[in-house]
């Protein structure tokens, strides 16, 4: 059993222990049913992660959040709610909150374990992590117009280092994510991620872009169909099906997206502007693709090392699109 100790903050005894039950094999566990019971924990206890539930009677999960940011800022946290995550974006923002998990029917237990080993071992790259262990990995050659098939159960890579390449490439692995049955909206996940490895991930030894120049007012972007990368510019594509999910991965080598920029650019896109009763990130020159990317997906989980790589990794339910999204963001 790993040293780790765990607070699991839930009024509702029949899921706070569920989540006990498949954490207690790994990690020493305490539960609490509200603020209260857990600030008296945490008072007495050595914790290394907190999960508490949102909404309780009394004080709640973001009250719970505040006073461990002030009196404990040593210990993790995360959320878990049975309501829409979105209406959370703000407040996660203004407040350094980067996993929340939301609650369906029954609780998405492979997300919350995965989660935890993520934040207490800081080992956050690789999709094998949401799956079992025959989880297949190929890495394949890119820059040429030949399409690789997946592997049953896992997924294939392929080096992007041009326009061309991502447009064969997303238009082929579109098709073949729907025919096997995934939405046709996987094309549009495929366009935004790719565009934007392409773009905005390249920096300069001074960290400035590379294909994006800034302007006080918007950036200027080099037209995609004239881009060729330069050699230390490519991206990575993934794509396949595992279990229930159609995936796509896409990895870069900069690490120039960041936490705080993520959560700023989804909550413009969802925090309405009260005088013309739209969203304030409407006239943004960019971010509307990874709010897009988030809301058709069922998981989108941003990896991040920063200024070393990235690692952006969406998941289609098979089955059921699922309502509310989680946000899961790690940065080391």
């Amino acid at each position: 059993m790993s040293n780790h100790r765990i607070l699991v903050v839930e009024d509702i005894h029949s899921i706070r222990e569920a989540v006990k039950d498949i954490l207690v094999r790994d990690y020493e566990v305490f539960d609490a049913e509200n603020y209260d019971e857990a600030v008296k924990i945490l008072s007495n206890e050595h914790v290394d992660l907190v999960i508490t539930d949102i909404r309780m009677p009394g004080k709640s999960g973001l009250d719970l959040i505040k006073t461990i940011q002030k009196e404990y800022p040593t210990v993790q946290y995360s959320l878990m709610t049975a309501y829409n995550i979105n209406d959370y974006i703000n407040f996660a923002y203004q407040h350094d909150i980067w996993n929340i998990i939301p609650k369906y029917s029954f609780l998405d237990i492979n997300l919350i374990t995965v989660m935890v080993k993520k934040l207490l071992y800081k080992e956050i790259f690789g999709v094998e992590k949401y799956f079992g262990p025959d989880f297949k990995i190929l890495e394949g050659d890119g820059g040429e117009e030949v399409f690789l098939v997946p592997p049953e159960n896992g997924i294939v890579f392929r080096k992007i280092s041009s326009d061309k390449d991502r447009n064969y490439i997303c238009n082929r692995v579109g098709k073949f994510l729907i025919e096997k049955g995934a939405p046709n909206a996987v094309q549009q996940i495929l366009e935004e991620l790719t565009s934007n490895a392409m773009i905005r991930a390249p920096r300069d030894s001074k960290g400035n872009s590379k294909y994006q120049y800034e302007l006080p007012s918007r950036d200027l972007l080099v037209p995609l169909e004239h881009i060729q990368l330069a050699e230390t510019d490519y991206f990575e594509i993934g794509y396949g099906i595992a279990e229930n999910s159609y995936i796509v991965v896409v990895r870069d080598h900069f690490g120039s997206l960041n936490k705080k920029e993520i959560l700023k650019r989804l909550d413009r896109h969802i925090t309405v502007d009260s005088p013309t009763g739209l969203p304030a990130g409407l006239a943004d020159s960019h971010g509307r693709g990874l709010y897009i990317c988030r809301e058709i997906s069922d998981q989108l989980i941003f990896n991040i090392e920063k200024d070393t790589r990235t690692e952006i990794i969406a998941l289609l339910d098979k089955q059921t699109n699922k309502g509310y999204k989680s946000l899961s963001i790690y940065e080391v």
